[in-house]
């Protein structure tokens, strides 16, 4: 077993889907640099094609690199996450551990989909249901088990609606708090960094759902083009100062992440943000009275938070809101000081910089450009709430859920 490094850098590829071709392109940014004494790069890779899912320990150019082939897995399961973390900690120990979820960003094939269905026995099912399921926001999930709840559904038409209210994103986000939780146990302290280099999960239901087991995130709000992170950025300045911190590493992997797409010319939207999830409570206590404030302005208020929603980001089907862009937005045109003061207090808490809940945040593109590095579960009125929203720990123990329950009239 190879010494107790500095860092341990982990990526989980879930690559069995429209996405391994890019998984191939990121494990050789990743050996451009490689492994060193200080510095442990490892992957698991679940690959579309016929090698099935594969260890590494990725060293310079490949050469004398350790690989363990594991057959067929299925990567969409929390087990086999699980599995892998524990052969990170047995194998390559560090001081501190960077876990990188890269995932379905591309989305669940309509043929893995349909597996799904028929395993769970759905109801009402028929042969396109997979197909129209895989153009909706479900196909972006990280889980599988979250598409067997969702098949579970006793017909097509509740499937449907499960499918656009946000419902995906709910239960996700429950069961990646379930896998990062057995993950703090697994090593014996919090993670040092998550990474996700996948879609939309820079998220406050996120944060707040992981906040005991991971002490920095870096996420986008936005979808990822299918590159992906620069991995061989990352890497050099890790490898080459394996005493930076996490903090320091997360705000590196956020300008990294978008110069690498300014860099090349891309036209679509990139976004991406650091955050400190011990600094969240900064964040917490203006929004509570900010959901406080507005449902006591209810039901004048639901014009108002209407119009502000128009003007400001949204991402996963209208379903997650830009903090800071409603925020800006929202108390145009009110009289009520309680909304102006709180809404204010929303935008500063959300400023980036050391010591602040975001560390870092960086946007390039189209429709981005008001974005600061955080979304929140803020349906319209034509949307119901995800019955399963009030699972998460963020609805259970902060006033947004009231709030949401008070917009819609509940």
């Amino acid at each position: 077993m190879p010494a107790k490094a500095k860092w341990t850098f982990a990526v989980y590829m879930a690559g069995d889907n429209t996405l391994s071709s890019a998984g191939d392109k990121d494990l050789a940014e990743m050996r451009a640099i490689g492994s060193t004494k200080d510095v442990h790069v490892v992957a698991e890779f679940d690959n579309a094609g016929p090698f099935g899912t594969r260890r590494f320990h990725i060293e310079r150019g490949g050469a004398s690199e350790r690989v363990e082939n594991l057959g067929e897995t299925d990567s969409g399961d929390p087990q086999v996450l699980l599995n892998f973390v524990s052969w990170v900690k047995s194998e390559y120990p560090a001081d501190h551990y960077a876990l990188i979820l890269w995932n379905h960003g591309g989305g669940w094939a309509p043929l893995d989909l349909d597996r799904l269905a028929q395993k769970v026995g759905a109801k009402d099912y028929s042969d396109r249901e997979a197909t129209e399921r895989a153009a909706t926001p479900i196909a972006r999930t990280f889980f599988r088990t979250t598409l067997q709840k969702i098949f579970s559904l006793p017909t097509a038409r509740e499937r449907a609606i499960c499918c656009d209210d946000g419902t995906g994103h709910s239960l996700d986000t429950v069961e990646l708090g379930n896998v990062l939780k057995q993950t703090h146990a697994i090593l014996g302290q919090p993670l040092d960094l998550l990474g996700m280099d996948a879609c939309l999960m820079s998220n406050l239901e996120v944060a707040y759902q992981v906040r005991k087991d991971v002490r920095y995130v870096v996420a986008s709000e936005e979808s990822e083009p299918n590159a992906g992170w620069p991995y061989d950025a990352v890497l050099k300045k890790l490898t080459a100062a394996p005493d930076t911190e996490a903090k320091d590493l997360a705000a590196h992997i956020v300008k990294s992440y978008v110069k690498s797409y300014v860099d090349v010319g891309f036209g679509g939207a990139v976004t991406q943000a650091g955050l400190d999830l011990s600094r969240m409570d900064d964040l917490q206590g203006p929004l509570d009275a900010l959901a406080d404030a507005l449902i006591q302005a209810m039901p004048a208020a639901r014009t108002k938070i209407w119009t502000a929603q128009v003007g400001s980001a949204h991402f996963y089907n209208s379903t997650l809101w830009d903090i800071a862009h409603f925020g800006e937005l929202l108390p145009k045109g009110w009289r009520a000081p309680a909304v102006r003061d709180a809404a204010k207090a929303v935008r500063a808490a959300l400023k980036q910089g050391a010591g602040k809940f975001i560390i870092s945040e960086a946007h390039h593109g189209p429709g981005v450009s008001r974005c600061r590095g955080l979304t929140i579960y803020l349906i319209t009125q034509l949307t119901r709430i995800s019955p399963y929203y009030a699972n998460l720990a963020f609805a259970k123990e902060r006033r947004w859920l009231d709030l949401l329950k008070a917009y819609h009239g509940v």
